[in-house]
């Protein structure tokens, strides 16, 4: 009997669905907005591809990384508008330029995000800053079964379960460079369509461009804003000011259940390189610069290595190794899942109970943790008072 990975795992990344020959496995949308398999057994000839292609039911071995860098673009504008030190675009370009194809997440015109494939410079912007949402990887997989069998290279940066599913379903082929960028979690697609259908009724407006950490409003603010059909932004709010889908995004309040038990948020990575923002910086070894617009870069193999150093040797990024425990102290999510809190289960029930309803139940789960908060700024005050009165009494 063939039994798919269980809900409270499965990613959602669709590689028992490209495998079926028989087409007995679609994926949809469940009752609350989430993308699972669906299996229909009438079909099913029990050949077991879709068991043996998953990256949760069957494991995908792991390294620790080898080196650790804190880089950036050594263009600054690549740099000023990328989401953290612009290196993603780095990868992109030189790859381009070198004959490889290029893989990454899309944001459509429906605000869907996808993974698609280009030979094109002209599309690495479309590959920049945040998807702070799902993103389907099922679309990509054809595409590179395609390549491959013409021989061809690619470099693909995506989700470390994105990229777990492209290792068990091409195995380790030396013509693709896997690059996983380090992951808090995915709010399902469905939320952020219902959050901007919502916006666009209250403000009288139809959103035809959508930013999760605008580069106008600098990218380390993490401003979520929509534009108009004039290129006008008609909203930008950040998790403080009150926006609902930041809220459950920051707040580690929205994402799929299985992202509360990554197998992937881990110091050994299953990628070539490893990609984040830089977390830690200086707490291990002296640094003469700031964070601020800085990745960390983790080399996990001799692939990475090569290419990673190639973009050093050539200008095109500024790097300074680093020890290589420093950003994985520095970043939970390189040790362990992002955690469920009292609000992500108050959520958990409220999406069931208005089923599927995300403004309705993020609502309440943010106005209880706006409660809470002015609680123990309450609680805090006497201390706060006290501490300010002893600075002036030594004073």
């Amino acid at each position: 009997m063939i039994q798919l990975a269980p809900k409270n795992l499965c990613t959602g990344c669709g590689a028992c669905a490209f495998v079926c020959g028989k087409n007995c496995i679609v994926m949809k949308e469940n009752e609350v907005g989430i993308v699972y398999p669906e299996l229909e057994m009438s079909n099913c000839v029990q050949c077991e591809r879709c068991q043996k292609v998953c990256p949760i039911i069957e494991n995908v071995d792991s390294r620790k990384s080898l080196t650790a860098y804190a880089a950036w673009s050594s263009n600054e504008n690549e740099r000023a508008t990328s989401a953290s030190g612009g290196i993603a675009s780095e990868i992109y370009k030189m790859a381009i330029a070198n004959g490889y194809l290029a893989a990454g997440a899309v944001i459509n015109n429906d605000f869907y995000v996808s993974m698609q494939l280009t030979d094109s410079m002209e599309d690495v912007g479309l590959f920049k800053n945040s998807k702070y949402v799902f993103s389907s990887a099922i679309e990509l997989y054809p595409k590179l079964r395609i390549l491959l069998k013409e021989a061809k290279k690619a470099v693909i940066i995506g989700l470390p379960c994105q990229i777990a599913a492209i290792r068990k379903l091409f195995k380790d082929n030396e013509n693709l460079l896997l690059i996983d960028v380090v992951c808090h979690g995915t709010t399902p697609y469905s939320y952020l369509k219902q959050h901007i259908a919502m916006l666009e009724k209250k403000y009288g407006e139809v959103a035809k461009r959508m930013s999760f950490r605008d580069p106008s409003l600098y990218t380390y603010t993490f401003t979520f804003t929509l534009y108009n059909a004039d290129n006008k932004r008609f909203y930008a709010q950040r998790t403080k000011d009150g926006d609902t889908y930041q809220f459950g995004y920051h707040r580690m309040v929205s994402y799929r259940e299985n992202c509360y038990y990554c197998k992937f948020a881990k110091s050994e990575r299953i990628s070539d390189v490893t990609l984040s923002d830089y977390k830690g910086l200086g707490t291990m070894a002296p640094c003469t610069f700031s964070a601020q617009k800085v990745s960390s870069v983790l080399i996990n193999t001799d692939r990475g290595k090569t290419f990673i150093e190639s973009l050093i040797a050539t200008g095109k990024i500024k790097a300074e190794e680093r020890p290589v425990d420093e950003p994985v102290q520095g970043d939970e999510q390189l040790r362990r899942p992002s955690t469920k809190s009292k609000y992500r289960l108050y959520f958990e029930r409220d999406i069931q109970v208005f089923r599927g309803n995300f403004e309705i139940a993020i609502q309440k789960a943010q106005n209880q943790y706006i409660h809470d908060e002015k609680i123990k700024k309450m609680i805090s005050y006497p201390k706060r008072i006290v501490r300010k009165l002893l600075k002036v009494i030594h004073i």
